[in-house]
């Protein structure tokens, strides 16, 4: 079912099942326009694509307010044992999942096996897990939230885009106010200068985004973050930092746990 509201001149509108969940995501918005896709019934079993940073952690969060079930985080992984996504070791996002008390799932591919993982992979999930839909944290690229659905529809689940159609800048300010640490690890060098590297999002950065004309949230693909700590955490995750590589354009912080 479609529902929207309207106050003061804003609009929510959002795909939903229940005008609970409408309610509650109303107050969370306060006030943004925002387009949601959600697209499961509250209680559904799904699973959260993860790569371990603001986006996927948000969308996380959000679909839990909105009645979802998460049983299971989604990573792929690289021969290098890097995940696909964002380049972090696998044992990075088994420390995150353990703070957050759920299950992870990974999967070994290659980007010219990539459909072939996600599909063994959600149906592995089906399996084990009864999962029945899945959440992915894709904001505004159409070509994103077509191969979602196309993936989706060929899984056999549901498919879910909290964070669709937020205003970019909106995302990353509502992780800063829900109290989330989310680390700057890798950077377009060509775009932003290294010294952002280690650091954790906050407004200065937003606001030197918008200076210099990229997206504050990087959807572009100018930055990526790992989130350390936030609601739903259990613990903070200790890190150090390691060495700076640098491949092509990207220049990318190497992030160890601390034992």
């Amino acid at each position: 079912m479609l529902r929207s509201a309207c106050s003061a001149g804003k609009t929510v509108v959002i795909k939903l099942f229940t005008a609970t969940a409408l309610i509650t995501l109303q107050q969370l918005m306060k006030g943004r326009k925002v387009m949601m896709l959600i697209n499961s019934a509250p209680g559904e079993r799904v699973f959260v694509s993860w790569s371990g940073g603001k986006d996927s952690y948000l969308s996380l969060l959000r679909a839990g307010e909105a009645g979802l079930n998460v049983v299971s985080l989604l990573s792929f992984i690289g021969d290098d044992g890097l995940s696909r996504s964002h380049g972090l070791k696998t044992a990075l996002l088994q420390k995150q999942a353990d703070a957050l008390g759920v299950h992870l799932e990974t999967e070994a591919v290659t980007w010219e096996s990539y459909e072939a993982g996600f599909e063994n992979a959600v149906q592995r999930l089906k399996k084990e897990q009864a999962v029945a839909g899945g959440v992915f944290g894709d904001i505004n690229l159409e070509e994103h939230q077509q191969w979602v659905e196309k993936m989706s529809l060929r899984c056999g689940i549901n498919y879910n885009l909290p964070l669709w159609q937020m205003e970019e800048r909106a995302v990353s300010e509502e992780l800063i106010n829900r109290g989330a640490r989310a680390m700057l690890v890798t950077i377009r060098s060509d775009l932003l200068d290294e010294k952002w590297l280690g650091r954790f999002l906050d407004r200065e950065y937003l606001d030197y985004c918008e200076e210099i004309g990229i997206s504050p949230c990087g959807e572009g693909g100018e930055a990526h973050t790992v989130v350390l700590d936030g609601p739903l955490f259990r613990f903070p995750i200790s890190y150090s930092t390691g060495i700076i590589h640098r491949l092509e354009q990207y220049a990318l912080l190497e992030l160890d746990l601390k034992t």
